[in-house]
């Protein structure tokens, strides 16, 4: 039962506008009866609260609680914070984190610049891993079996941009080990670019790297090269955050 509860919330954290008893339990894959008797049980708890005129279900305030409590956690990345808000400081740009989590990339901490135009990246969002800088770098740093089960999909086009041929992916994965960081140009959003490089393990013999930092930016505020000519600043602060991490 608890695994099921668990998996009820992680389906409505997917939905933020909300899903009524029946979409909840087909996202969830459970029966009908048992979702309908487990978010009433959540919602006791607060955990989701219910829209009677809507007949809806969302995240409530103790699933609130839950992720700042994560946040103040050895767990929660806390060490990214001293190094990001340096590299957002340095930049003007939004610094973001994540981690690659099956075949998408978890954002788990983003801090805002000083450029008045600032792209939104919450913590928690998640975005395929071929159409983003951080998705990239970090499966070019993955073994080459793990690449090609990536490589063969679903590679969805997510915006004009986008690169879904395997092939095309397999070029850029390469040109990323060879440069050690990825760009992404409105390829996970129109209008937005972004560059990103992974943060070295703590443990040169742990395998490969399962953090990355990006920096994203607007195309109208922030050119290409502009923003290449900052990959030495994302790469230091890769660094720090390795160091803090240890």
């Amino acid at each position: 039962m608890l695994g099921r509860g668990l998996r009820l919330l992680t389906t409505l954290s997917r939905h933020p506008g909300g899903l009524g008893v029946s979409a909840a339990a087909r996202a969830a894959e459970l029966p009908v009866s048992s979702a309908h008797r487990l978010l009433a049980r959540l919602a006791e708890e607060g955990f989701v609260v219910h829209d009677p005129s809507a007949r809806s279900y969302a995240l409530g305030l103790r699933a609130l609680e839950l992720a700042h409590g994560f946040h103040r956690t050895s767990a929660g990345f806390n060490h990214l914070l001293g190094p990001m808000r340096r590299l957002a400081e340095r930049t003007g740009l939004v610094a973001i984190a994540g981690i690659l989590d099956g075949d998408q990339v978890l954002i788990v901490r983003s801090v805002q610049g000083s450029q008045h135009l600032q792209l939104r990246s919450d913590e928690g969002t998640r975005n395929p891993w071929h159409a983003t800088s951080l998705g990239k770098v970090r499966v070019a740093a993955r073994p080459e079996a793990e690449q090609e089960r990536l490589l063969a999909g679903p590679l969805p086009r997510i915006a004009p941009h986008t690169l879904t041929d395997p092939a095309e992916l397999r070029a850029e994965l390469a040109r990323v080990r060879t440069l050690g960081w990825a760009e992404a140009e409105e390829e996970n959003e129109r209008g937005v670019r972004s560059i990103a490089a992974c943060v070295p393990a703590a443990d040169p013999d742990g395998g490969p790297p399962q953090l990355a930092l990006s920096l994203g930016a607007t195309v109208v505020l922030t050119g290409r090269e502009e923003l290449h000519d900052m990959v030495p600043l994302l790469e230091t602060a890769a660094r720090e955050a390795a160091a803090y991490g240890r």
